[in-house]
């Protein structure tokens, strides 16, 4: 998913995927949460950063709007807070061939909106379906492009609908171009949540329309307001009885200061957006925590000098590597951060001048300065125009024209598919615990490949890799495919990045520090406080 803020590195341990079944449905249990009737429970306040959330599913982008929809929208699976694992939501069982190309579902029989539409596969199927119908502005309806003829539906090549089929109420049948064990972890995503957008209302807020779901999640929206939403309890939520927040105020502002002070008096619970580190009064609520995200340049390769893959090599060869990625926490020379079992992969960290002119004059370029000028393009922030400097500096020696174009934050991704930049800048944090979570948004026909390049060999690795049943097989196609990445000098990586949160856990539970710093709402609960050593509380 896409992000804002600055997030750091972390070293993944597991790898979860699906085994092939033997034909019998297989019910994956949970962790135990029970709810704690006999402690109060009451509204529990956080502070997010974006101004206006897009609440529509299937359009949502950035990793606040994430957070959000997992209080508004289920899907089949659903993420286990702690450990990221699929756990079940909305399919109650499942199968999966021995081939591992079809997978069968049962859908819970008391699954429901909270106006009390049943949710069936028929519901499913047609989430998923108008989904694929979207086009570019379902950003992630191209990680489906697994399912028999969704990528050839999606993208208007063919009128057929996917293999995607209700049985009858209760049982949805997809069948998979190929082996995809890591299926049920990308239906954890909120895309591929149940929605009926017909039935979705547009409120307003801060004079901006608001569109609010139909929700199929533990919570629904009680208000809109200026600079607020308020969540309550969905009542018709299958899992109702294991949801104990009565209600969920997210309150919007970039105003660090006073943010800070609400935390510090109790008023605010978690702050995940906005803050001043240095005026947080417990340094306990502080949690800085490893993340599986990384921040890059990328070339839009389909124009000018980003379409020359020779000139990318060049400009790459003269980037001065240490300094660009000065101050960073975790400097990154690779897009995916290292992990256990993954293979190393030669990252981007060398820097020669004369090799990136011996380049240029091999591909006939003499004088660069005739070239299109290289436009470097990135959110407005004074760290970004430092190492925009950075590398304007560094292809100017070469001969290039260099410009530097940037435009506020909230505008900025709405104009990343235009062909009038060399390199942009983006952080992405994986969507799931997964290498190939980076690696899908390079893909050719991918709704998320802003860089616009296209490679028929990375996209038979990544097809390859998905078919392996092992973690350790995978794993090494896929260091293939981010090498031929790297090789074909497609990005520049800058970091991986960290999460930070302030949040008060002493009095809450079921709030856990992860990899995609996603925190579903329907797990958090108020709990009596522990004492602090040689202190007694009274409650």
């Amino acid at each position: 998913m896409n992000i804002c803020r600055q997030v750091v590195f972390f070293i993944l341990t597991m790898f979860l995927f699906a085994v092939p079944g033997t034909g019998l449905f297989a019910q994956k249990q949970g962790r135990n949460y029970d709810p704690i009737y006999t402690y109060p429970q009451q509204e529990f306040v956080v502070n997010l950063s974006s101004s206006v959330p897009d609440l529509d599913a299937h359009r949502a982008y950035n990793a606040e709007e994430a957070q959000i929809l997992t209080a508004l929208t289920e899907g089949l699976f659903t993420y286990d807070p702690y450990t990221l694992e699929p756990l079940p939501a909305l399919a109650s069982a499942w199968r999966i061939s021995e081939n591992g190309l079809s997978w069968t579902f049962i859908i819970r029989d008391n699954a429901a909106f909270e106006d009390g539409t049943p949710i069936t596969a028929h519901t499913i199927v047609d989430s998923w379906i108008s989904l694929l119908s979207k086009g570019k502005d379902a950003p992630y309806a191209s990680m489906f492009d697994c399912i028999e003829g969704a990528k050839a539906f999606r993208t208007g090549k063919s009128g057929k609908k996917p293999e995607i089929h209700a049985v009858d109420d209760r049982t949805l049948y997809v069948k998979l171009v190929s082996p995809t064990f890591h299926f049920s972890q990308i239906l954890c995503h909120h895309a591929f949540t149940a929605v009926l957008p017909e039935k979705g209302r547009v409120m307003k807020m801060d004079g901006k329309d608001v569109f609010v779901p139909l929700s199929s999640g533990p919570f629904k929206v009680s208000s809109v307001n200026d600079g607020e939403i308020v969540l309550e309890r969905n009542l018709n939520y299958w899992d109702v009885r294991n949801v104990t927040l009565p209600s969920i105020k997210l309150v919007f502002s970039s105003d660090a200061e006073k943010m800070t002070a609400l935390f510090n008096q109790g008023k605010i619970h978690w702050l995940s957006g906005v803050f001043s580190i240095d005026k947080i009064i417990d340094y306990s609520s502080l949690y800085l925590t490893p993340m599986f995200s990384t921040e890059y340049f990328f070339f839009r390769t389909t124009w000018g000098a980003g379409k020359n893959p020779e000139i990318r090599k060049a400009l790459l060869k003269a980037v001065p590597w240490t300094k660009l990625r000065d101050g960073y926490l975790i400097p990154a020379s690779t897009l995916v951060l290292p992990i256990a079992g993954y293979p190393e992969v030669e990252g981007l960290v060398t820097s020669d001048l004369d090799d990136a002119r011996k380049i240029l004059e091999k591909a006939g370029i003499s004088d660069p300065s005739k070239e299109e000028p290289l436009v470097i393009f990135y959110p407005e922030s004074s760290l970004y125009d430092e190492k925009a400097d950075v590398l304007k500096s560094a292809w100017e020696n070469l001969g290039f024209k260099v410009e530097k174009k940037s435009v506020p934050v909230f505008s900025y991704y709405d104009m990343l598919d235009g062909n009038d930049y060399t390199i942009g800048l983006t952080s992405w944090i994986g969507d799931f615990a997964n290498p190939i979570a980076f690696l899908e948004i390079f893909r050719p026909e991918s709704n998320l490949n802003d860089s616009g390049w296209k490679s028929g060999e990375f996209e038979s690795l990544l097809v390859k890799a998905s078919g392996e049943a092992s973690p350790e097989d995978g794993y090494k196609i896929l260091a293939e495919a981010e090498q031929l990445l790297l090789d074909e000098a497609v990005i520049i990586p800058l970091s991986h990045n960290p999460a930070l949160n302030v949040i008060d856990t002493n009095g809450l539970s079921g709030w856990y520090s992860n990899a995609l710093d996603i925190h579903p709402f329907k797990y958090i609960r108020f709990t009596p406080r522990r004492a602090l050593p040689g202190i007694a509380l009274r409650e």
